[in-house]
């Protein structure tokens, strides 16, 4: 229960922005006995309830409060003898639909002849009971679509009551207030989320996460779905939860997952303080405190300071007991809603973690600068299939492997190896790509690489090319990266096309000895060209590969065995030091 119980949490704590559109491009808090519902169709009445205008609201209209019953929230598409108290669809409107529009009226009537009515309700009463509408509407050029959601707005009343329904506070409370008095002889129950006897409730609402159509977090199953059966003798035996809490919780979730929550191959991902203070997204990057701009980190010590930076923003405006709740949910099934992660964590605690994560995975992204990659994006390359350039997962993998870096991400856990490896394969065939996705990708597996070193086996490798390196699948990296820039040194504009070093690349990977000596054959026409045309440059290309192959151990017998994920280490740094220096080599060379 501990996520109802941060999500009653949060909707106590956030009691004063229940029912008030406090941000237009924000999804409103519902109160307690209502839901969120997206209307097609406006129409306007006067105080005695004659008809004034009617409107066809654009597909885009933000979605509005309307109360609901225990019942109705929870009703099946068939249930037309559950319409929702107030605004529902023009089917429980229309006099021609018997039953729906009997039930319609007769609930309507209950609530406005009640000790808790409002004059919005005579009048809308009023109006229904003409049986004018299709005539209305059809004046109006609105077409009379049955499912088309209609909702209300009452003028001529006093300057407090005139306008919408869904904005109408005393209208809320006092519908509030007449479920309470229609649950009062029901006995009360332990509730498993507050703690204190309350009236349980009968159903749960639906519809908590969008893209899950109707999917329940709390099944209110009855006994033929076998839910219970086998375990307790009815429902409350296995959980009894309070309306009051339900729809707080419910309601609560639903506004979280509306604002701030982000979905990935169907399953939604949601962090949230329970107070209302910001906090970055668990599967972003942890950025400043306000979205401030991050600027481009030319090098390790840059990169750290803003990451201390952004983490002391962050810390500052939060309370020493603040937290922070992460929570994952899917649902296998049209019905049924599943959390698959959930966790509690101090806020401080949990930037440590944010910020630990990208201090880890980081590498050097071309002209951004060091970062961190997101989460969808290692995912992205690592188990992508390669379409236009770009790589695009299975919705399947894509939320699980989301969530498993999410975990690896918040608890601390080693990254994955197979991920790591899956990485380093796509980098190994970058014929594949070209451009900026060929620069996402290796920066991205170069990173993962790093990252899995340094919870594994405790490396921390640099972001700078290491000249004194003798690893050999590092300088067999930095040959390739040499022999790349030799061949790219020899075109022009209009002639340029993929280097031999990059058609060769897997190859050189399995059999990197004998790979090199026929890549180095190759290259010698484009080393003639080069000793032609730039002399110095020749030379300062030739010393390099000097340099690197003294660096190999003339009594190594692995030399043409399988080279391991570093040599991607030492491709992106020779890479990258040959791209910033241009204008260092002929310089070096006359030194």
């Amino acid at each position: 229960m501990g996520l109802l119980q941060k999500a009653v949490e949060t909707y106590d704590a956030m009691a004063g922005r229940v029912g008030i559109v406090y941000e237009q491009e924000k999804e409103p808090l519902a109160p307690i006995s209502h839901m969120m519902a997206r209307p097609q169709i406006k129409i306007t009445l006067d105080q005695n309830g004659n008809f004034v205008t009617a409107q066809a609201l654009d597909k885009d209209t933000p979605k509005i409060i309307i109360p609901a019953t225990e019942e109705s929230a929870g009703r099946t598409v068939k249930a037309a003898e559950l319409p929702h108290p107030l605004c529902d669809y023009l089917r429980y409107l229309l006099p021609q639909n018997q039953l729906e529009h009997q039930h319609y009226i007769s609930q309507l009537s209950a609530w406005t002849n009640s000790p808790f009515t409002h004059p919005k309700l005579h009048a809308i009463l009023h109006y229904v009971q003409g049986r004018t509408i299709l005539a209305d509407l059809s004046q109006s050029g609105i077409a009379a679509e049955e499912k088309a959601m209609v909702c209300w707005e009452v003028n001529g009343l006093d300057e407090t009551r005139n306008g919408p329904c869904w904005t109408d506070q005393a209208l809320m409370n006092a519908f509030i207030q007449y479920c309470r008095e229609k649950r009062a002889s029901t006995s009360p129950a332990l509730c498993m989320i507050s703690g204190e006897m309350e009236v349980p409730a009968g159903q749960h609402p639906k519809g908590i996460i969008p893209i899950n159509g109707n999917a329940k977090l709390i099944s209110a199953n009855d006994s033929s779905g076998f839910t219970y059966r086998g375990r307790f003798d009815d429902a409350a035996q296995a959980a009894t939860v309070g309306y009051t809490a339900s729809q707080k919780a419910h309601n609560a979730l639903r506004w979280l997952v509306a604002n701030q929550s982000i979905s990935f191959g169907g399953r939604t991902f949601l962090c949230w303080n329970p107070q209302g203070i910001q906090i970055p997204k668990v599967t972003g990057p942890m950025g400043r405190k306000g979205g401030g701009t991050v600027h481009r980190s030319a090098n390790p010590s840059q990169y750290q300071k803003q990451l201390r930076e952004a983490l002391s923003g962050w810390k500052e405006a939060l309370p020493q007991s603040a937290g922070v709740v992460i929570a994952a949910f899917d649902a296998a099934t049209t019905g049924r809603l599943a959390v698959t992660y959930y966790n509690e964590l101090l806020a401080s605690d949990f930037l440590d973690r944010l910020h630990d994560w990208e201090v880890s995975c980081c590498w050097e992204n071309g002209p951004y600068g060091i970062q961190s990659p997101s989460l969808f994006q290692i995912v992205s390359w690592a188990f992508g299939t390669p379409r236009n350039g770009k790589s695009e997962p299975d919705d399947r993998i894509l939320r699980q492997q989301m969530q498993r870096l999410m975990a690896c991400r918040v608890d601390r856990a080693p990254f994955p190896l197979d991920v790591e490896r899956a990485l380093m394969e796509k980098a190994s065939h970058l014929l594949l790509y070209e451009g900026e996705p060929r620069q996402k990708l290796l920066f991205t597996a170069c990173a993962a690489i790093r990252k899995y070193h340094y919870d594994h086996l405790k490396e921390e490798w640099d972001m700078a090319l290491d000249k004194n390196c003798s690893d050999r699948s590092y300088l067999f990296g930095r040959l390739l990266a040499v022999a790349d820039a030799i061949e790219n040194s020899t075109y022009t504009e209009e002639d340029r096309r993929e280097t031999n070093a990059i058609r060769m690349q897997k190859i050189f990977t399995l059999r990197p000895m004998a790979t090199w000596s026929a890549l180095w054959a190759k290259l010698a026409p484009y080393n003639r060209r080069l000793a032609q045309s730039k002399p110095k440059l020749y030379r300062y290309y030739q010393n390099m590969i000097d340099d690197i192959l003294d660096r190999f151990s003339p009594f190594d017998s692995t030399l043409n065995q399988q080279l391991d994920d570093i040599y991607l280490l030492g491709y992106s740094h020779q890479r990258a030091y040959r791209n910033e220096k241009p204008d260092q080599k002929e310089t070096e060379e006359e030194s």
